[in-house]
């Protein structure tokens, strides 16, 4: 990002972080959690961290998260607790001390982001006071923006985006997933990881797992798709699963896999427990 759309934007994101974050994905992933959310968080502040000198402001009372945001280019806020709301709102008084036109609040949950979203949907919030963009579902916030001295009124949690619309935030429309796609289950995040993360995501992916798993993407006749939990689209043939004794399988079905040298076809696939050589446990 080597310029602001419109006004002088700064980018809040607030993180939690440390073992209290995503308690949700923690519920639903198999692995563990702590480093993943802490990856989130770093892949989201690097989609951000192109603002120019002075205008991404991290708001966390994680250790941790403020060792490394400032290498990232963040200027540190403290949380003052109180929960989401009173740290972004915390963050959006860090940015208008700091002489900020406009500010918007990210959460550091969206691995999947770009920069060019960030700049298309800080462009959409330009022209209004106030402004949200819904999440992939529809249902929560991914991004809150504030113009000029219009009020913040942060609704965040489940069902935001309604809270915010009757807030008096406009609602912006636009083709940005990676922007809108939040990650607070292992749906959302295999649903992030169809999109492609960024790299802390991926390492985090590769370092928790103890074997290769993956989500089936595509099936037809011949065989099908799967993507890996690193992001990658790999290949299977119809050999691979009339071996694996699976005959119900779905798109969006966890499996676990086996990869040839080159690691893009898939030779063996199954689910613990269940198929050739799998015993129930």
């Amino acid at each position: 990002m080597n310029a602001s759309p419109g006004p002088d934007w700064h980018v809040v994101v607030p993180v939690k972080g440390g073992p209290a974050a995503k308690t949700r994905l923690r519920r639903s992933h198999a692995g563990p959690v702590a480093g993943l959310a802490d990856a989130l968080a770093r892949d989201t502040v690097a989609a951000c961290a192109g603002m120019p000198q002075g205008r991404l402001h991290v708001v966390t009372s994680d250790p941790g998260t403020a060792r490394w945001a400032p290498v990232a280019g963040a200027l540190l806020v403290a949380d003052p607790g109180g929960g989401l709301d009173a740290a972004a709102g915390a963050g959006v008084a860090s940015a208008r001390r700091a002489g900020a036109d406009a500010v918007a609040v990210l959460l550091g949950d969206h691995p999947a982001l770009r920069p060019p979203e960030l700049l298309e949907a800080l462009a959409a919030a330009a022209p209004h006071p106030s402004s949200f963009m819904a999440d992939a579902d529809g249902t929560g916030t991914a991004l809150l923006a504030v113009t000029g001295t219009a009020p913040l009124r942060p609704r965040f949690g489940a069902g935001s985006a309604d809270r915010h619309a009757r807030a008096g935030h406009v609602r912006l429309e636009l083709a940005v997933p990676g922007l809108r796609r939040d990650v607070d289950d292992d749906a959302s995040l295999t649903a992030a990881l169809r999109l492609g993360v960024g790299p802390a995501t991926a390492e985090a992916l590769r370092a928790t797992l103890p074997d290769v798993q993956a989500s089936i993407h595509t099936l037809a006749e011949d065989g099908g798709t799967a993507l890996l939990d690193d992001g990658r689209e790999v290949v299977f043939a119809d050999a691979v699963l009339a071996g694996s004794g699976l005959r119900h399988l779905r798109v969006g079905q966890r499996v676990s896999v086996e990869l040839d040298d080159d690691g893009r076809t898939l030779t063996r696939v199954w689910i613990v427990g269940i198929g050739a050589g799998e015993t129930i446990r």
